[in-house]
């Protein structure tokens, strides 16, 4: 069987594509939540999951697009103020809030005779799990008797755009795909990241994608003055080709 796992793509439809392009094919699609946020295209990543029956958990960015969509006067935000969860909450309908509400925080499945545990971060924070009791409380409290005696036990975890297998013994692991859209600031690599797991065989990928359609509508943002400063200069960062997070947006002026 083949597992595509993919988490954090924050509305990158551009670089979810290149990721299937490039594998082709897979048995099913896991997504560790974030669809949404800092990112132009929601709305594809949304209809594209669907369309490949991926199953997905919700991220912490998908909890605040609802609430920014459904609990506060978005569409009065002033220009120096608008972050791109105004612009996911524009682009998104109710029938794609509703699909967000509906995700799942944890997911249970086995596939090649090993268990998983999947959901989008391990705590409140960005923590991971770094002993064999963590790991095996994490496993009791999310569910994990339900798998039944599975030979492995994994969970998947996105949330810190960090790609790792962590191994905690010779049936215990925890791994995390990376970001199908970006990277944090200390890490310039701009690649589409993300697992296959292929008969029980982790193997970690990633692949370079179009970052000029997102960078586009970053820029018409910028030209107009309508986003917020810090939120364009993290755009400069994800799809142009700025040094830092907080370089200054006059140079691309």
């Amino acid at each position: 069987m083949k597992l595509l796992i993919i988490s954090d793509i924050h509305g990158n439809i551009d670089a979810l594509e290149a990721v299937w392009a490039a594998e082709g094919w897979a048995d099913q699609i896991y997504c560790a939540g974030d669809l949404t946020d800092y990112g132009v295209f929601p709305k594809q990543v949304i209809g594209w999951l669907k369309e490949h029956h991926g199953v997905a958990v919700k991220g912490n960015h998908d909890i605040h697009t609802v609430h920014i969509y459904e609990d506060t006067l978005w569409q009065q935000v002033p220009d120096h103020e608008f972050k791109w969860v105004h612009h996911t909450c524009a682009c998104l309908n109710r029938t794609e809030i509703d699909y967000l509400k509906s995700l799942p925080e944890k997911v249970c499945f086995e596939a090649d005779g090993i268990g998983y545990i999947m959901c989008h971060q391990y705590d409140d924070g960005y923590g991971v799990i770094e002993s064999r009791g963590q790991f095996e409380e994490f496993w009791r409290i999310s569910g994990g008797c339900c798998l039944g005696h599975v030979r492995k036990r994994r969970v998947i975890v996105g949330h810190t755009h960090r790609q790792c297998i962590h191994i905690l013994g010779d049936s215990a692991c925890w791994l995390n795909p990376g970001s199908v859209s970006y990277r944090r600031p200390d890490d310039s690599d701009k690649e589409a990241q993300y697992i296959v797991i292929e008969d029980g065989k982790i193997c970690l990928k990633s692949v370079p994608y179009d970052r000029s359609r997102s960078l586009r509508i970053s820029m018409e943002y910028l030209r107009k003055g309508k986003m917020m400063e810090s939120e364009l200069q993290d755009a400069m960062f994800f799809f142009g080709n700025a040094r830092t997070s907080r370089e200054p947006l006059s140079d691309y002026l």
